[in-house]
């Protein structure tokens, strides 16, 4: 983006301060340099050559968790988040990635070696981490890191377990159908870390009777797009693009059943595309498929009949609370939908501010400034333990990540199961 952009956005906040009380590191640290007022000072500063990018800037812009809370409250609906990525890429380009990242985003872009180097951990795992039998949470270090408690791995992803066309297996269903076939983007969590959430949507697609399709895909890039990576990202879009491309006329959409992933798709693509040499070209074809692409709760929720059969279904499950991921309610506004599913079997315990940030912020945020991850977490564990609900549910593996470690730290007993796991149970499926 051209620097001109930052001294226009800048110089478009009027400061009302009406963005700082609910920003996420502001809630934590309270200063008013890392809060959205703050950062759009110093992209001003930056925009006109007045800010150099030294190392206590760059630490700065590094802060921001991206939730778009920010976003959300301001009247004008300034672009905080997507400036704070842009200034990312600068920082990336002028710094550098750090060793381990750089590693990582490597693997997203070859997913034969990710695949193995997965299951090689799987084999593992029991020597070198420390588990927890009931609650299947793990707890490792990265660098910079101390005590946390990661995901759950597994023999085979779900990429490797599920591929191509699968028709569903009671054919006198097949009559009732009102959509043919659908194709699944799954996420990286989901697919290594958290694969019952794809078995879960395939088993409620073919209650409803619905073919899927399980097509070649990437990585959605957002590690490295939140990260400032941008050369990462611009490759493993466009090789969605293609591959996308490959299948869309046979399908009526593609569900995605992660929030951030979703969010990725939907809207960061435009942004991460701009400045790219081929820009315009890319940027067609993405529109063409955009319209395609659906949260899976949205779409089942206003696409089939699946509220009908939960409706009479005659599962009654324990009481649940739902978070709102930042992707999900800020960026895609949705929130209703997973809620108008869940509650035909569950009862809902809305906790005091479902729509706050759990905290998770990215790889960076994670392994760079995970004491401002674990004190943005904290507060939402409590939430969740207020609510007296035995169960915690959002549509998001990362959101995931992020409250089970908070849980852990906090001694919350509260479990954490994703709405599709949850529906599929109501449908006959064993979590």
């Amino acid at each position: 983006m051209n620097l001109i952009d930052f001294q226009s956005i800048s110089q478009a906040c009027v400061k009302c301060g009406k963005c700082i009380p609910s920003c996420t590191i502001y809630q934590v640290n309270r200063d008013e340099t890392t809060s959205p007022r703050g950062f759009l000072d110093l992209l001003g500063a930056y925009g006109e050559g007045r800010l150099a990018l030294d190392k206590g800037v760059k630490d700065i812009f590094e802060s921001c968790f991206l939730c778009t809370t920010c976003v959300q409250t301001c009247p004008s609906s300034l672009p905080v988040d997507v400036m704070i990525e842009k200034i990312r890429v600068d920082i990336a380009k002028k710094y550098g990635i750090a060793w381990y990242k750089r590693i990582f985003f490597y693997l997203l872009k070859h997913r034969s070696l990710m695949d193995f180097i997965f299951s090689f951990v799987y084999f593992i795992s029991p020597c070198i981490f420390k588990g927890n039998k009931t609650k299947n949470r793990f707890r490792f270090s990265l660098p910079k890191m101390g005590k946390r408690t990661v995901f759950p791995f597994s023999k085979k992803s779900f990429l490797q377990k599920y591929q191509g066309e699968i028709i569903p297996k009671n054919p006198s269903k097949k009559s009732d159908l009102q959509h043919n076939k659908v194709a699944i983007f799954i996420g990286c969590l989901s697919n290594y870390n958290y694969i019952n959430v794809g078995e879960s949507l395939l088993f409620i697609l073919d209650e409803l009777g619905i073919t899927t399709l399980i097509p070649r895909q990437e990585c959605c890039g957002a590690p490295a797009y939140f990260t400032g990576d941008i050369n990462t990202v611009r490759q493993l879009i466009k090789k969605n693009i293609i591959h996308f491309e490959s299948f869309i006329n046979e399908v009526d959409a593609i569900l995605i059943p992660e929030a951030t992933c979703g969010a990725m798709l939907i809207e960061d693509w435009k942004h991460a595309l701009e400045g790219d040499e081929l820009h315009r070209e890319w940027m067609n074809r993405l529109e063409k498929l955009i319209p395609k692409m659906k949260m899976a709760s949205l779409w089942l929720q206003k696409n089939t009949q699946l509220q009908k059969k939960l409706s009479e279904s005659s599962y009654k499950g324990g009481s649940i609370t739902y978070h709102d991921p930042c992707h999900a309610n800020k960026v895609l506004h949705i929130h209703k939908e997973p809620r108008m599913l869940l509650r035909q079997n569950y009862p809902i315990v809305e906790m005091s501010d479902s729509s706050r940030c759990c905290g998770f912020g990215g790889i960076s945020m994670q392994s760079d400034k995970y004491h401002l991850v674990l004190n943005a977490g904290l507060p939402k564990a409590k939430m969740i333990e207020q609510t007296g609900a035995s169960i915690v549910s959002a549509e998001c593996s990362a959101c995931r990540m992020q409250l089970d470690n908070a849980m852990d730290n906090a001694g919350v007993n509260a479990i954490f199961s994703h709405p599709l796991e949850l529906i599929a149970n109501a449908l006959g499926k064993k979590l």
